[in-house]
């Protein structure tokens, strides 16, 4: 096989290689594709995710490049001595240790604020909502008062619905009441919001919003046993109104 044929054989191969894996991380679509948010904090994450994406790849084509440019234009040749032999540069060891300081303080500032804005609780006027994780199920909870039933129980349902443009606070809970034995779950809807583990015996908190109508997958992202696969749940977004007729018709049905 002549070297031509070999060169087109591999660059067909990898790009049916980088195609496949393309397609298994959901770049081209998907209903849980992280790229393709549908609200404030998942929009927030894919930024600073591509924010230190794009950097990487431009230094990561720059070494690649380098290399083959001296692979290719320095290799050695029938006849050539040994070429001159150097140890160390000072000029180009503090230009590589001074670059990445400078890309790194681009990168930590709006990093930082990010963690700082979507780590902190969720407005005053947010629906607040309890997430119930168990093997292997979920259950959502609305714990504001107007949607309590008359016995004064939680409006409780197995998928989660929420209007849009409001935030919702979260707080996430291992079992089906919280002295239950359970495991560790993890609470997941990449249009919306990055993952969060749900524990037993701690209630963590977190909140989104959804600034699009629509329906969302979400799944329990930490294996927590044999039922794991079938672990899933959607959120609807909805307007405001729509999610109100839709309150109420659950109260009266609970």
């Amino acid at each position: 096989m002549n070297a031509r044929r070999v060169r087109t054989l591999t660059g067909v191969a990898l790009a049916v290689a980088l195609a496949t894996l393309l397609a298994g991380c959901g770049a081209f679509g998907g209903d849980q594709n992280t790229f393709n948010p549908g609200g404030d904090v998942a929009e927030r994450q894919r930024d600073l995710f591509l924010l230190g994406l794009w950097p990487a790849i431009v230094i990561l084509m720059g070494v690649l490049t380098a290399v083959v440019y001296i692979v290719v234009r320095f290799r050695r040749r029938e006849g050539d001595e040994m070429p001159k032999q150097v140890h160390g540069n000072n000029r180009l060891e503090i230009a590589w240790t001074i670059a990445p300081l400078f890309l790194l303080a681009f990168i930590a500032v709006p990093t930082v604020d990010g963690i700082i804005d979507l780590g902190r609780a969720a407005d005053d006027d947010a629906l607040h909502v309890r997430v119930v994780a168990f093997q292997w199920d979920w259950r959502f909870q609305y714990l504001d008062a107007e949607y309590a039933d008359a016995d004064g129980n939680p409006l409780t349902v197995p998928d989660l619905y929420i209007p849009v443009d409001r935030q919702i606070g979260v707080e996430l809970q291992a079992g089906l009441n919280a002295a239950a034995t359970d495991v560790i779950h993890s609470f997941w809807v990449p249009k919306l919001a990055g993952k969060q583990d749900v524990m037993p015996g701690r209630t963590n908190r977190m909140w989104f919003n959804a600034t699009e109508a629509g329906v969302y997958s979400g799944q329990c992202a930490e294996f927590c046993g044999i039922g794991h696969a079938v672990m899933k749940f959607t959120v609807t977004a909805v307007e405001p109104a729509e999610f109100e007729s839709w309150a109420e018709e659950q109260l009266a049905g609970q």
